[in-house]
């Protein structure tokens, strides 16, 4: 069912709607103008074009406008970019259109019906029969006999790589729908001649794969500079629609920010941060946060896994161990993205490189820097941080209402400087965890999973804090009260506490300190032995 929220001013905001003409036919249903960049991809040298981003960005709500665009809709256009300031002549083209993120993967039948079944569906809809019944040969069909009576034509294939995502856990049926795949792309580059646009999306960036082979003509944009802000909101997006729902939240909530870039910069923490070009520096907003954000009068929230967790983020954490990319910092070498093959995800043969590309093409990390030797990955935002720690931690515990039945206290004690409770709290949450999720490398761990709850409590906190003299092992702001940690293994909490005190660690946080602030100075120490936390001491300095 649709869901949207009405401010006083601004226009309704819609989360899980990406049919174009929903927007333009309802004129309190908020849409950021994207035309401009399907002016550009029309104006592009070729006419096979590939572009992946990762879920929930919009890449089916582009394709739906390319559809009415190239079907000549200029009345669903009017006061957007492309009809007000290019030349666009709006001319008419057949569409052929694929959505293939519903496809049934029950069995390599139920593929191979879900896939005719499209065809057919596509084929009625332009007024033509298919006689043929091999998947490549009803395209080829429809492709000729549609060319044939109306001109060149268009096909746009959203999605995809949801045929093989579905069924990385299981490689025979992985496979044959690589199989299948083959000769359907082979078909367009056969009559490429009868095609004026060809646009495919996915999430994975996979120009190179074999079933694209016979695609030589394929442009991959995906990391262009040109198509950076494509998907997603940019700053100035942000500023021009939605700039009203900010100045109302600030006037119904005088005092609880002392100025307006303070909320932006808060927003930005949480949502922005996505940048998908090495050879720029535009960041977005992810849509559909921002659209919950919004919707749901501006509360802080990771609205991230309430749209569901991907699959592929999922049946990558069944295969492997992801805890050594819980701080959200990797690098991978120049050809990590154009080496990258599905057929990798499947029977441990991905490398680390490969898993933080794989990690990359789902949202989870994003470009924080590049030069000719490597690109570096990061989290974007405190969301994504936020989500992918709270799917790494909910596997190392069988209770899976744990973490629902702890947070709220937990926030509570932190934000409230309530220190007997936060440590019952962490020692709850540390006990909660199985033997075997801990590893070898036990200080790792620990490290990774005390980061990871203040991440997923939306607390501020900082990892590794870099001060004069060191790094305090964990930060927390929340308030009226900081808190410094140094953790240990096997260790004294008296060298820990002795370890901040001489290191300076929160000397840098007194021009924070007001009337009433207090700073929390904890030395934690976990046992090898017991693998749990064994001693807690703490002081505390007011001002």
């Amino acid at each position: 069912m649709m869901q949207t929220s009405y401010n006083d001013d601004m226009k309704g905001i819609t989360t899980d709607n990406s049919y174009f003409l929903h927007f333009r036919e309802d004129d309190d249903i908020l849409y950021v103008d994207k035309t401009m960049y399907a002016y550009r991809l029309i104006r592009e040298r070729g006419n096979f074009f590939f572009l992946s981003r990762p879920r929930r960005f919009g890449k089916s709500l582009f394709c739906s406008m390319l559809h009415f665009l190239f079907e000549g809709r200029k009345e669903f256009f009017k006061g957007l970019y492309i009809a007000e300031r290019t030349d666009y002549s709006f001319d008419s083209y057949p569409v052929i259109h694929f959505d293939f993120s519903g496809m049934t993967l029950l069995s390599e039948e139920s593929f191979l019906s879900a896939f005719r079944s499209f065809i057919r569906m596509e084929a009625e809809r332009n007024g033509i029969s298919i006689e043929r019944k091999e998947p490549a040969e009803m395209l080829e069909e429809l492709i000729v006999r549609l060319s044939d009576a109306k001109g060149k034509i268009v096909i746009i294939i959203d999605e995809f790589d949801s045929p093989f995502t579905g069924a990385m856990d299981n490689p025979e049926l992985l496979e044959r729908i690589r199989a299948a795949f083959n000769p359907f792309y082979a078909t367009m580059k056969k009559h490429a001649g009868r095609i004026r646009l060809l646009f495919i999306t996915g999430v994975l960036r996979l120009s190179n794969l074999s079933i694209f082979s016979a695609m030589n003509n394929l442009v991959d944009i995906s990391m262009s500079t040109e198509y950076a802000a494509a998907f997603g909101y940019t700053e100035r997006e942000l500023e021009e629609n939605f700039g009203e729902g900010i100045d109302e939240y600030l006037e119904g909530n005088p005092g609880k920010y002392e100025s307006r870039e303070e909320f932006i910069g808060r927003i930005r923490a949480y949502y922005d941060g996505y940048r998908f070009s090495p050879d720029s520096e535009v960041t977005v907003y992810n849509p559909v946060s921002i659209g919950y954000f919004f919707r749901e009068d501006c509360r802080f929230r990771d609205y991230w896994n309430r749209t569901g967790v991907p699959t592929l983020a999922v049946n990558l954490a069944k295969q492997y161990d992801l805890s050594s990319y819980s701080e959200g910092k990797y690098t991978v070498g120049p050809l990590a993205f154009v080496t990258f093959d599905i057929s990798d995800i499947t029977g441990n043969r991905l490398t680390n490189d490969g898993i933080a590309t794989l990690l990359y093409f789902a949202g989870y990390l994003t470009i924080a820097d590049s030069d000719e030797f490597a690109t570096y990955l990061t989290f974007p935002n405190r969301e994504i941080a936020s989500s992918f720690s709270l799917n790494l931690l909910s596997r190392c515990t069988d209770d899976r209402n744990f973490f629902s039945l702890w947070f709220s206290q937990f926030i509570k004690a932190a934000r409230s400087g309530d220190e007997e409770t936060l440590r019952k709290k962490l020692v709850d949450f540390f006990n909660a965890f199985s033997y075997e999720v801990i590893g070898k490398e036990k200080e790792k761990f620990y490290q990774m999973a005390f980061h990871s709850i203040f991440l997923i409590a939306g607390i501020y906190a900082i990892s590794e804090d870099r001060g004069a003299r060191g790094r305090a092992d964990e930060v927390l702001l929340t308030g009226d009260h900081i808190w410094v940690f140094e953790l240990k293994m096997d260790k004294s909490t008296d060298d820990a506490l002795r370890q901040i005190e001489e290191k300076g660690y929160a000397e840098k946080y007194a021009y924070l300190m007001k009337p009433g602030m207090k700073i929390h100075k904890i030395g934690i120490s976990f046992s090898t032995e017991t693998r749990q936390i064994a001693e807690w001491k703490s002081q505390s300095d007011c001002l």
